[in-house]
């Protein structure tokens, strides 16, 4: 059977048409799909199962993970940015008289930077956007794992090398360079020092 079969017999296209689908990636839809496809990963193993469609399926849920994360991200870090306007706006609405009498855009801009600044700051420290930074890391590390996960299988499906592969590779021609360098260095010191030896002999006669 070829690959092609295998894959179209499987369930991965019907979830890549969903997953095109944005509508049906919504938060609410997103979360019960992604909780669906969390529970194929984690049941018993069939053995009509090909290990392949689990790692497809476990790529598809850390995937849907960061796109969540990636929201939960952006609503917290857009915060600052929406308090520092309201902020500026109330500064120019009821300005004081010095301002009115010199203004300036530096002036105006040097005062919505020390708000922006001060909004990002205090945004940045919160324990909510460090704990959103925290998942959305920890999402996409899970994600570059299941990556490399399916990248490996399919490589050794068709024969071709893995990451692992080259890895290993690069760290034993990195491994015989050094012991070449080391090689050559034993075989020069003896010669140098066999050259400094005849050249501090006296001359004959």
């Amino acid at each position: 059977m070829t690959f092609e079969k295998l894959w179209f017999n499987s369930m991965m296209p019907f979830l890549f048409t969903r997953a095109a689908d944005s509508s049906l990636f919504a938060a609410a839809q997103g979360d019960e799909i992604s909780e669906i496809m969390k529970r194929m990963v984690e049941a018993p193993r069939l053995a009509d199962m090909w290990n392949l469609n689990r790692q497809f399926y476990a790529l598809m849920a850390a995937w849907m993970d960061v796109c969540q994360r990636m929201g939960i991200y952006h609503a917290i870090a857009f915060v600052p940015w929406s308090k520092a306007y309201e902020r500026y706006s109330a500064s120019l609405a009821d300005p004081k008289e010095d301002d009115a009498k010199d203004c300036d855009w530096r002036k105006g801009f040097e005062a919505w930077r020390d708000i922006a600044d001060n909004e990002l700051i205090s945004n940045m420290r919160s324990r909510d956007f460090l704990a959103a930074q925290r998942e959305l890391l920890r999402a996409a590390l899970d994600l570059r794992i299941r990556q490399q996960e399916v990248a490996d299988s399919v490589g050794r499906l068709f024969g071709v090398p893995t990451q692992h592969d080259l890895d290993d590779l690069a760290r034993q021609i990195t491994e015989l360079r050094r012991e070449v360098r080391a090689s050559l260095r034993a075989t020069q010191r003896p010669e140098a020092e066999g050259r400094e030896a005849v050249a501090g002999q006296p001359g004959e006669g």
